[in-house]
């Protein structure tokens, strides 16, 4: 697989990734929050200080709002546009790791298509590598840092290690500290895996981290002096104590098992993992090498790390993916003319169970009354078995691609022509606010995420309300506004103006004109 082939993994992963954003709408709660986030921002043009819902938002850096308001000021304000923001950082990400391949394994000349193959085939990758989150820009400066460790390693020259202290500035502005987490094992542990690379000393591993350090805070500082002195006393404590002292101890506030990850293996690395001619390939192979030592410290440091925080989630693991993608380019060439059996009968069953509760014969309306029409699951079942087939027409590397790639894009289908889509659209109720945003919009809940901000192009607060009295009170000073909540949620009596269901719940929208004659009643 030489140029080619990279090209084409990049173009293939961005054309699913396209009309996977077409495929279905942002989702709650957190795409929704992220772009809402943006939108403030865009509004106020305060591109240091972000806001959610016109109050200060201290949870996640400025980068990706920084994307997406640079991708509205040239193609102008738009949802989708703010979407191609993070996957812009999913092709850089396997862009790189073709290149980290290449670097590590100069003398293959396929290593690095297949790198890029093997990782736009994963099938989390290409969950995540179309969500507007954080964690491929995560991943993309977990690339640029081992790039540059690599060759700082190899040629012994200070300006790489410059370069390992701004891929972890641009972590930093990704997603906070947590950007050590992926980097520093690779860099402590660099006397295991780089000492075929060149003189790998504790003194100058130390001057290099050290350089490198001080150049991630002076890139960083760029960013964070200007907003501490314009967030004031309140950002500042929350950005450079509480998000990370608080969320060490969120962090083991929830309940997930030390075996979490491994439980959810098969999800996380399909079709990977159903690989079996890759675990004879992993149990034979001489860990020895210099790519694999580095792949295998990369990932399963940051796998065990995260594995004892019990408020841990799936997409914590996506800048270890590209690790994975190594180790299958490196030891694919063993496979010969394999094909993918295992995965692509495992897709071929999903597509048979489709298929069945398309005619009928399973009942999945215990899942969610949603899956309606069922012509959508009989035609997605139809297309589940020809990607199996298809399949099973190429090498392992790019058949897992396939099945990866077309399951998602199945996925798709199903949310886009079913009801699944309009119940989780926020610019339905969003839309339905958005006339009466100038007499004032109440949300009752105990936690608003700005999740209709965007969608209503909110240029005012929405006001969270959390009890009756406060909501009586809000109701008679805002007499032109609307009450939106959770009809099961919401302490209010009377008959709704309209009810739309959102994320799974039944959510009630009341005009205050009418609300307060009959709330003043009682």
């Amino acid at each position: 697989m030489g140029h080619p082939n990279r090209y084409a993994a990049l173009a293939v992963f961005a054309v699913v990734t396209l009309f996977g954003i077409a495929l279905r709408p942002l989702l709650p709660i957190d795409e929704t929050r992220y772009v809402g986030v943006a939108w403030d921002m865009h509004l106020t043009g305060d591109y240091l200080v972000p806001t959610k819902n016109f109050e200060l938002y201290t949870h996640k850096p400025p980068l990706l709002f920084w994307v997406m308001n640079l991708l509205w000021g040239v193609f102008g304000v738009s949802e989708y546009v703010a979407r191609l923001a993070a996957p812009m950082f999913s092709l850089a990400t396997i862009w790189l790791t073709g290149r980290l391949a290449t670097q590590l394994w100069p003398d293959d000349a396929g290593i690095g298509g297949r790198a890029m193959w093997a990782l736009a085939g994963t099938f989390s990758f290409a969950i995540y590598g179309g969500a507007t989150m954080f964690d491929t820009a995560l991943a993309t400066a977990t690339l640029l840092g081992l790039l540059s460790l690599v060759a700082a390693l190899k040629t012994g020259r200070w300006r790489y290690w410059t370069g390992f202290g701004v891929a972890l500035a641009v972590g930093a502005l990704a997603k906070g500290p947590v950007i050590f987490v992926h980097l520093l094992p690779a860099v402590l542990f660099a006397p295991v895996w780089a000492k075929h690379l060149g003189p790998v000393t504790p003194t100058r591993l130390g001057a290099g981290l050290g350089l490198a350090l001080i150049t991630g805070l002076a890139v960083a500082a760029l960013w964070l002096v200007p907003a501490i002195i314009s967030g004031g006393a309140q950002y500042r404590d929350a950005i450079l104590w509480k998000q990370s002292a608080g969320r060490i101890a969120q962090s083991f506030a929830h309940a997930r098992p030390f075996y979490w990850y491994a439980a959810l293996t098969p999800l996380l690395l399909f079709p990977w993992v159903f690989v079996p001619q890759l675990w004879r390939a992993m149990a034979k192979a001489s860990w020895a090498d210099t790519g694999l030592r580095l792949a295998a410290i990369w990932g399963g440091a940051s796998l065990i790390l995260f594995s004892f925080i019990s408020g841990k989630q799936l997409h914590y693991l996506v800048p270890e993916l590209p690790a994975i993608a190594l180790i299958v380019a490196r030891l694919s060439p063993s496979f010969g003319d394999a094909r993918p059996w295992i995965p692509a009968a495992l897709i071929a069953l999903a597509g048979a169970l489709f298929c069945a509760a398309g005619v009928g014969v399973v009942d999945v309306t215990h899942l969610s009354e949603l899956l309606t029409p069922q012509i959508t699951l009989l035609a997605v079942g139809f297309t589940l078995l020809a990607l199996s087939g298809l399949a099973m027409s190429d090498n392992i590397v790019r058949g897992g691609a396939v099945l990866s790639l077309g399951l998602l894009l199945c996925l798709g289908l199903t949310i886009r022509f079913t009801d699944l889509f309009d119940a989780y659209d926020a610019r339905i109720i969003a839309q339905t606010l958005a006339p009466y945003e100038e007499g004032g919009i109440a949300v009752f809940t105990d936690e608003y995420h700005a999740q209709f901000n965007f969608g209503a192009r909110a240029t005012r607060h929405m006001t969270p309300i959390a009890t009756m009295d406060a909501l009586k009170d809000w109701a008679h000073a805002h007499p032109n506004g609307a009450i939106v909540g959770r009809r099961d949620k919401t302490p209010i009596t009377d008959a709704p103006a309209t009810t739309i269901v959102y994320d799974s719940h039944p959510y009630a929208i009341w005009p205050v004109d009418e609300l307060t004659r009959e709330m003043s009643q009682k």
